[in-house]
């Protein structure tokens, strides 16, 4: 396996489910007062891009799965070969893979201890 193809390179966003979305996008920009990005916003979720260059975003599953989560978004160069290296681990997906959005590839997983985080490859 080509460990460089699964190096973890940083942190790309931090995102939280939601079961109601446009409450929580409200709460997020009008409360927080988070500008919503205009590259990375679709139909199931957006992000809000923060001053440092970080991105922070609330996303409602399309099968309208919800769990409680905070992950971190973690970036990767190769979405596949880094799901692939999970997958060899026996790490549990909650997305049953790398799911496509029109900004990324994404797989959500979970930890050992019950922690939810995600690979992400940017488009």
């Amino acid at each position: 396996m080509n460990v460089t193809a699964t190096r973890i390179r940083g942190i790309d966003t931090h995102h939280y489910l939601a079961k109601d979305l446009q409450r929580a996008i409200a709460f997020y920009r009008d409360v927080l007062g988070l500008t919503p990005s205009e590259t990375a916003s679709w139909d199931h979720g957006t992000e809000f891009e923060l001053g440092d260059g970080s991105t922070f975003g609330v996303f409602k599953m399309p099968n309208d799965t919800w769990y409680p989560c905070g992950g971190v978004v973690f970036a990767v160069d190769d979405i596949d070969a880094m799901a692939g290296r999970l997958e060899e681990a026996g790490v549990h997906f909650y997305t049953h893979g790398v799911m496509e959005t029109p900004a990324c590839w994404i797989a959500w997983c979970q930890d050992p201890e019950g922690n939810n985080f995600a690979v992400h490859q940017r488009k």
